[in-house]
């Protein structure tokens, strides 16, 4: 009597497999937490247009919101003093990004007890998560940074793939604790605190612009758990630097508010969060650094990000990739099936929101910070 067998090689494998990796590589991924659909008050917007259709563009309008004084008065008409509608767009790109492992020939593999197969189809998985987490940090922020350690696979030379980086707009840039200092004149005691939260987030309700008057649209507070709040994504130094200025007793006080803000199963404390002030102050492991700041241009410096809702935007095309899905992994040989090579490909985008120029939804926070030990 016969009987079905699955192969390693059958589709449907290397489809589980497939769906398998995409879906831990983004779930693992910091901003994974943030991510949300169109519409929603989340920090990132996961745009859809090119999962079901073809292009390579995709394009978000943001309509000004109307100002002026009304006509007064029954002697006054209305004809020809009518309000026009204000409209900024941002666009954004997405592309082919592809890499693979090759695990040797066939000698190499029968020499260990490894299954290199496993083993590389779990490093690339960890690769995968990795490169969400570069690629999303850099393009919030702006800019890729000195750092060797915060970004292991964008070199420092890195703006930007499909989209360049954004630089932060002069109005959406706060340096120094307080938001004082400018980059020449950045201190190596301007460090992240309880000052810094209060400040960022008086800024924030004070912007009170329209992409039709040139001034910064004011920044909406992201709901997680049904509650409001701003969100300090800070790396672990900065973090450190904000315990250090709130004391043992604050930060433990900080935690508590937290709990009761949000809930204890939050996935915030995945990062260590605190919470001052209707900010949760957050830790991102990958994040940019700077050597250049100060009046000698030798102060070491962090960028932070101060985020509210739709400030940045993701996407993947999912058209001509196989079973339509966001990431495919594969088996494949060289050397007519001699070597064997694990590898993946996905098409994909993100990109900081800015409309007419300017940022939407983030400040870059810029700051000195206590070296690690």
């Amino acid at each position: 009597m016969s009987r079905t067998q699955i192969l390693p090689t059958d589709p449907q494998v290397r489809k589980a497999w497939s769906l398998k990796v995409a879906t831990d590589s983004i779930k693992e991924s910091y901003w994974a937490r943030h991510i949300g659909p169109e519409g929603s008050m989340s920090l990132v917007v996961r745009k859809t247009d090119l999962e079901a259709g073809a292009g390579d563009e995709v394009t978000t309008t943001l309509v000004a919101k109307l100002r002026g004084a009304p006509v007064q008065g029954s002697n006054r008409k209305l004809a020809g003093n009518e309000m026009n509608l204000g409209f900024a767009t941002h666009k954004m790109r997405v592309d082919l990004i592809r890499q693979g492992v090759n695990l040797g020939t066939v000698m190499d593999q029968k020499r260990t007890d490894i299954n290199l197969k496993v083993q590389g189809r779990a490093r690339l998985t960890d690769y995968i998560k990795e490169l969400y987490e570069e690629y999303m940090t850099a393009a919030i922020a702006g800019s890729r940074g000195i750092g060797t350690a915060e970004f292991q696979h964008l070199s420092t030379d890195y703006t930007g793939f499909p989209n360049a980086l954004r630089a932060p707009d002069t109005a959406h840039l706060f340096v120094g604790t307080d938001g004082s200092k400018a980059k020449a004149t950045l201190l190596t005691t301007d460090k992240l605190g309880l000052t810094t939260l209060n400040k960022l987030q008086l800024k924030a309700k004070k912007m009170l612009g329209s992409v039709a008057d040139g001034n910064a649209v004011k920044m909406t507070k992201i709901t997680r758990n049904g509650k409001q709040v701003w969100v300090l994504v800070a790396l672990p130094e900065g973090i450190q630097d904000i315990r250090e200025d709130s004391g043992t007793a604050g930060w433990i006080d900080a935690q508590r508010a937290l709990t009761t803000s949000i809930g204890k199963e939050a996935d915030w404390f995945q990062g260590g969060a605190g919470y001052f002030n209707g900010v949760i102050a957050d830790e991102c492991e990958v994040g940019v650094k700077f050597n250049d700041y100060g009046a000698g241009g030798n102060v070491n410096a962090i960028r932070s990000l101060f985020c509210g809702a739709n400030a940045m935007a993701v996407a993947h095309g999912t058209k001509g990739m196989d079973d339509g899905l966001s990431i495919n992994l594969d088996d494949d040989a060289d050397d007519r099936g001699n070597e064997a090579i694990v590898h993946f490909k996905m098409i994909f985008g993100v990109d900081k929101v800015q409309y007419a120029g300017m940022d939407y939804g983030c400040m870059s926070v810029d700051t000195a910070y206590t070296v690690a030990p």
